[in-house]
């Protein structure tokens, strides 16, 4: 998989408690599939303060390409884009860091393409609940 963008990242915005959020950050990968978060490698995690009074919300998803808390893309959440740019520094410096620069051989990418499982970020939830289910259920038995 290759990143899609060069400073592409997702980012899943979740409640983590009545008064905070939890921003988890993740690299934009190109599969056969198309365009998505690796939700295998979270890159950078940080907590962040509730900013209404309304019940929390589902998880949400943002791409974030820019450093510049002002980009369009932090519009819908400008009252957390200072915390979610400086987020989006530290999981790109992050994925600059630890990223192969050297291009895999064919053996290496048929071995990630046989163990790599894509799941939409719709999905992901009852992905997750699916499988803790399974486990559940077989603990149980």
């Amino acid at each position: 998989m290759t990143l899609s963008a060069p400073g592409a990242l997702a980012v899943e915005l979740r409640p983590h408690s009545p008064t905070q959020w939890i921003a988890t950050y993740y690299p934009m990968v190109d599969t056969p599939a198309g365009r998505w978060a690796d939700v295998t490698w979270a890159l950078h995690q940080c907590v962040m303060p509730t900013t209404t009074e309304k019940p929390l919300e589902p998880a949400r998803w943002l791409d974030l390409r820019s450093p510049d808390p002002g980009h369009l893309c932090y519009a819908s959440h400008q009252g957390w884009a200072p915390q979610l740019a400086a987020g989006y520094t530290a999981a790109l410096a992050i994925y600059d860091a630890e990223a192969t620069v050297e291009p895999l051989s064919q053996e290496e990418a048929q071995r990630m393409r046989t163990g790599t499982v894509v799941v939409p970020a719709g999905q992901l939830s009852e992905w997750v609940l699916d499988d803790l289910q399974d486990e559940t259920s077989a603990t149980c038995s």
